[in-house]
């Protein structure tokens, strides 16, 4: 009795000021500014979803409606792993709730409008939302999709083909992927495990972009850095350590003519690098090592190829090729008329169904792409060939698991050893 006593004088002066805004829009606003501390009472009396806005529309000559009225409503974020099988991603939820079509009836004066959401990390959508002033809150879940990406939302509200319809009053639950097992540490001489590697970078901004997408999909790479590169962009070289990515040496300059010249040339390259990475405070704990244009060139004969491969072993370096590429480094080959995201899509096609050929059924073969960060297009191609490879049932191994140099002269076999 004594709660509807206060609740009717609460409603009663409310009434009393609102017939004083004279449909003024400022003064609603203030009224909407001041809502917030009037229903802190009712919180503590009745929960959210019972109860209603006492404002008015946002247009004047519209019927005043209630305008906090809320509904539960659980959304599932699209991905490559829940695109055609949603019902299935949701059960992984401990307390599964489908998805209902909003109703043409559904209210959304007071709600936060909020585009939608897909193939995002939690951090993403957290974002999106702080940015409409709305809370969320995290619950990770098993779930097939990659470490970090959010799968399900749970809010009070409606969507349709615009977006979200939220209730600012009410938190958001973000159901977010927990670690994907076996998407870090697969055996590296399954035939199913591919390794991504990207040549040349850092770089001050696709960098980061490229390292954001890898995130989304719970994939790590190998990174072979030129020391020039993470002297001017330390940031960016702190940031590929601290993803969890390898990060690797691709020497300081990447001067054919200088850092070929000799071993010992070669050897002064290679603590130049050292030292910008320490630097930029990355000391990795597995030394990996790829020799710009290849190991194998014309620059070198067999010979010192063989004293400089000795000086990075006597170094703790294990050395890396590639037997898979996009050629996004030779893009003035490309066809006239073709783009360069063409091109380099079409050029993995090709050189990795070369590579499968001549991998398939070979014990301790890895297929290793070759990429390069520097150059925009091949990140743009990024989730189009992770969701190809993911489609095809492939892993994602990191070269720090791989047990030995890979270089062109292993092809068909392991060495023995580290």
């Amino acid at each position: 009795m004594k709660y509807r006593l206060t609740r009717w004088v609460l409603v009663c002066a409310l009434a009393l000021l609102l017939a004083g805004c004279g449909g003024e829009n400022s003064q609603i606003a203030l009224l909407r500014a001041e809502w917030g501390d009037i229903m802190e009472f009712f919180d503590e009396q009745q929960p959210v979803e019972s109860r209603g806005s006492l404002l008015p529309a946002d247009e004047p000559d519209l019927p005043a409606v209630p305008a906090l009225t809320a509904r539960t409503h659980t959304e599932i974020i699209e991905s490559v792993y829940n695109r055609t099988e949603k019902t299935a991603s949701v059960e992984w939820l401990d307390d599964p709730v489908f998805l209902s079509a909003p109703g043409v009836d559904v209210v959304k004066t007071g709600y936060e409008a909020v585009p939608r959401f897909a193939d995002l990390s939690a951090s993403a959508v957290s974002g999106i939302l702080t940015a409409h002033g709305i809370e969320s809150e995290i619950r990770y879940i098993p779930n097939p999709a990659p470490s970090g990406e959010c799968v399900a939302v749970r809010y009070a509200g409606s969507s349709d083909e615009n977006g979200y319809y939220m209730n600012p009053a009410v938190p958001v639950t973000l159901y977010v992927s927990a670690m994907k097992q076996a998407a870090f540490q697969p055996d590296p001489s399954a035939a199913s495990v591919v390794y991504l590697t990207f040549d040349d970078g850092p770089t001050e901004f696709d960098t980061e972009r490229l390292l954001d997408i890898l995130d989304a999909y719970g994939v790590k790479a190998a990174f072979f850095t030129m020391g020039e590169n993470v002297a001017k962009y330390p940031g960016s070289a702190a940031l590929i350590a601290s993803r969890g990515h390898a990060f690797g040496c691709h020497t300081y300059s990447h001067r054919y003519e200088d850092i070929y010249a000799s071993a010992e040339a070669l050897e002064k390259e290679v603590e130049a690098w050292e030292k910008a990475a320490k630097d930029a405070g990355v000391v990795p704990e597995n030394k990996l090592f790829r020799f710009p244009g290849g190991s194998v060139g014309r620059y070198f004969d067999d010979e010192q190829r063989e004293e400089m491969r000795t000086m990075l072993e006597e170094r703790g370096y294990r050395i890396f090729d590639w037997n898979s590429a996009t050629n996004d480094g030779v893009l003035y080959l490309r066809p006239e008329g073709m783009s360069a995201f063409e091109y380099i899509r079409d050029s993995f096609e090709e050189t990795f169904a070369r590579s499968l050929a001549e991998t398939e059924g070979a014990e301790g073969e890895p297929l290793i792409i070759l990429m390069h960060e520097v150059v925009p297009e091949t990140v743009d191609l990024m989730p189009w060939l992770l969701d190809r490879l993911i489609r095809d049932g492939y892993a994602f191994g990191t070269l720090e698991n791989f047990p030995a140099s890979w270089t062109f002269t292993e092809r068909g076999f392991l060495e023995e050893g580290d």
